[in-house]
């Protein structure tokens, strides 16, 4: 296990800035995912840390080692690091067994063979693929193929495991049985693990942290929970979450001695949001589909629409209402049998709305 710490790192290709003065720290034994959109420079990020790319300036630590100074002129080569890397394609030998496979690295070391076998042996076991050792790879389904990956890089105990979007090419069932399965490897091993991916979904159930990029640029760094409810700003809302966030744009104003914000025919108040000087200006209701509530009947505190979709998902249903000239998602748990064009009132759970400012930022 190593903590991981970038300090003021950039990268550029010509003029294109990839990832834009990044301060991170990775704590040892965490499991961090940096999450974003495409070329947001989470696999740039990733490959500096690997030594794959030279940062433009910046440092990196691994445990207590420099690995990367620019001022410094320091550079620590991938095969030194003490890093395991496992990418979205699995690059197995296929003229080679599972066990060959897995043993690579050991046998490069001129490890004894009893100790290769036990090694492999053991990681095999705890990836759940010790009957398969004597199968090829063309022989395995993708999910086997990719714990096959993974164990390869677990027999070299490496201080860090770097993983760049290894789920992406196996189909919806496999994605969550992996997720389970790395998931589960990281609590029996302990490793420092950063994860890369653009799915929120792997970033929400798999991370102990998730470090949010957008344009280069570190947007929140937060266990995933902190993350959901209370997210920085209004990218990371809209992008983390899903359905996604109902965001409605409006205008702030005084409720005694807070603000409020009246939105598209909805009103929320935020008591702890208590700068009077914002009153008067834009901003941006947000409401989890989760949050509201939703009535047939007419309710004191209750807002007016009228059902303009049912998306009915399995155990759950996905409605969709027109208030104004807004159109919310709602989520319900139970079938109310609802019909296009039919009234109905919502309510917004106490203290789940949020409010962005002009600006994006979350207003507290």
């Amino acid at each position: 296990m190593a903590e991981i710490v970038l300090k003021n790192v950039t990268k550029k290709f010509g003029s294109v800035t990839a990832v834009d003065n990044l301060s991170l720290v990775i704590k040892e034994g965490s499991f961090t995912t940096l999450l974003g959109p495409s070329g947001c420079g989470k696999t740039t990020t990733l490959r500096m840390i690997a030594g794959l790319d030279h940062p433009t300036s910046g440092e990196i630590w691994i445990g207590n080692r420099c690995v990367f100074s620019s001022e410094k002129g320091h550079y620590v080569p991938p095969g030194k690091r003490n890093l395991g890397l496992v990418f979205q394609s699995y690059a197995l030998w296929p003229h080679m067994t599972v066990f060959e496979n897995i043993s690579f690295g050991l046998n490069v070391q001129k490890r004894r063979a009893d100790d290769i076998r036990e090694i492999a042996s053991e990681v095999a076991a705890v990836l759940r693929i010790d009957d398969l050792l004597d199968r090829y790879p063309s022989e395995l389904s993708g999910g086997q193929q990719q714990r096959v990956a993974i164990a390869r890089v677990l027999v070299m105990k490496p201080q860090v495991m770097l993983l760049d979007e290894p789920l992406s090419n196996l189909d919806a069932k496999l994605r969550m049985d992996m997720r389970s399965e790395i998931k589960r490897l990281h609590s029996e091993t302990g490793s420092t693990i950063v994860y890369v991916t653009h799915d929120q979904l792997e970033a929400l159930t798999m991370s102990t942290d998730v470090a949010v990029l957008h344009n280069g640029v570190l947007q929140q760094l937060a266990p995933p929970m902190d993350l959901y409810h209370r997210p920085k700003n209004e990218f990371i809302a809209d992008f983390v979450g899903n359905p996604r966030i109902n965001l409605i744009q409006g205008r702030l104003l005084k409720e005694h001695d807070h603000l409020a914000i009246e939105a598209g025919g909805l009103r929320a108040s935020f008591p702890h949001a208590t700068d009077l000087s914002l009153v008067g200006e834009e901003a941006t209701l947000g409401i989890r589909p989760e949050d509201i509530m939703l009535s047939t009947n007419p309710t004191p505190e209750g807002f007016e629409g009228m059902v303009y979709s049912v998306l009915p998902a399995g155990s759950e249903w996905y409605v969709r209402v027109r208030i104004g000239n807004d159109l919310l998602t709602v989520t319900e748990y139970d079938d109310m049998g609802l019909v296009n064009d039919q009234p109905v009132w919502i309510c917004i759970q106490p203290n789940r709305a949020k409010c962005f400012a002009r600006n994006g930022e979350l207003l507290d």
